[in-house]
């Protein structure tokens, strides 16, 4: 229920050590700023509004561990520029204590906060390629806010104003952040989809080509009830591997019938990340016959790695071992029958016994397994 390992970054942890580090010291240095009035302080408009900029950093940062929880820095460029914003974020917050008695400054401060909160949450939907992780409109729409009260400030001289002014700061402030947390930070629940025998329909691709070959001229998917079933000196995985390699079987793949569709809903809730172990050498075809035909957010190719290393929550498969594995080191399965897949081994009867994994024969049977999975990883 976070985002998947494999695109983290392995100085994730460091670079928010860092970025605690930079709070810490803005704290610290209002506290020798400030030292007269913490010592004697005064119910004054000025030192509300300072009160408001400390209110502005510590909700900042509660609400940056809870983000950063669910949405670690990953190794992608936009990765870098978040971390670049977060920290040009905690610049200006030390910008905000020097000038936080003076209220005027302090809310042309913040709608530049809120501004960059909006240009930080675009990087995150960028870096993860996902637009549930972050609600830049609601940052424009607070900086706006903030923008009002910054000119009617200029305009407004009366006494009472600014007593008024801060007030309504605080109730913007504190609104931002109830409605950020209503909104939530989603967990990514995160769909590992195979292709080959989930989206792609690749058995009968590979017999109709085998038999203009003139080979495999009696075999049909139902004969192929093992995933090496041997046959005229050869096997069905030898030959769907040596296929893969041709960039013409590929893009020429047809797609399992109701996939389209569901994968489109699956897009919508779901955080889907497309895993294969296809040949590398085709693996640019791979991805635009994907894009072409379905919506997802992540392609990891698992030649080098397995599936259960990945960081999914869910793995839709139909390879026996796949299922296996992803199943024994904690994660659900949703296995999609097939003949070469009904065999099963012991493990794979307890796995399922104990809806581990869950035998399913289509796709229409896929949101409504994948419910029942993500209200079981609630609890």
């Amino acid at each position: 229920m976070s985002a998947p390992r494999f695109r983290v970054d392995p100085l994730s942890e460091y670079f928010v050590k860092l970025v605690d580090i930079i709070f810490g010291l803005t704290i610290t240095q209002s506290f020798l700023l400030y030292k007269d009035t913490i010592i004697s302080p005064e119910l004054s408009a000025k030192n509300l509004s300072l009160v408001l900029v400390y209110l502005t950093i510590i909700l900042s940062w509660i609400g940056y561990h809870k983000s950063i929880l669910y949405y670690p820095y990953n190794k992608s460029l936009w990765s870098r520029l978040r971390l670049f914003f977060d920290i040009l974020i905690l610049l200006l917050y030390a910008h905000l204590v020097f000038i936080g008695q003076d209220l005027t400054k302090v809310l042309i401060g913040l709608v530049m906060v809120f501004i960059l909160y909006a240009i930080n949450g675009g990087f995150r939907i960028l870096e993860w390629s996902d637009l549930k992780v972050s609600k830049p409109w609601l940052s424009i729409l607070f900086a706006l806010l903030f923008g009002v009260q910054w000119i009617l400030s200029l305009e407004i001289k009366h006494e009472l104003f600014p007593w008024i002014l801060v007030v309504f700061a605080f109730l913007s402030l504190i609104g931002y952040r109830w409605v950020r947390n209503k909104l939530g930070y989603p967990p990514l629940y995160v769909i590992g989809i195979d292709v080959d025998g989930v989206l792609a329909e690749q058995v009968d691709h590979i017999l109709r080509r085998l038999q203009k070959e003139g080979m495999a001229r009696n075999l049909t998917k139902e004969s192929v009830d093992d995933w090496y079933f041997a046959f005229e000196g050869t096997d069905i995985s030898k030959e769907i591997e040596k296929a893969l390699r041709d960039p013409a079987f590929v893009r020429e793949m047809p797609v399992v019938q109701g996939s389209t569709e569901i994968m489109k809903e699956l897009y919508k809730k779901y955080h889907l990340v497309i895993a294969t172990s296809r040949p590398k050498i085709t693996e640019e075809e791979t991805k635009e016959w994907i894009g072409k035909n379905y919506e997802f957010h992540e392609f990891v190719n698992t030649r080098e790695i397995g599936k259960d290393k990945l960081g999914l929550d869910v793995l839709l498969d139909d390879n026996l071992d796949n299922a296996e594995s992803f199943a024994s080191s904690g994660g659900y399965v949703l296995l999609f029958s097939q003949p070469w897949n009904r065999k099963q081994t012991g493990k794979i009867e307890e796995f399922i016994r104990t809806e581990k994994i869950v035998r399913i024969e289509d796709w229409n049977e896929v949101l409504e397994s994948l419910e029942k999975i993500t209200k079981m990883l609630r609890k």
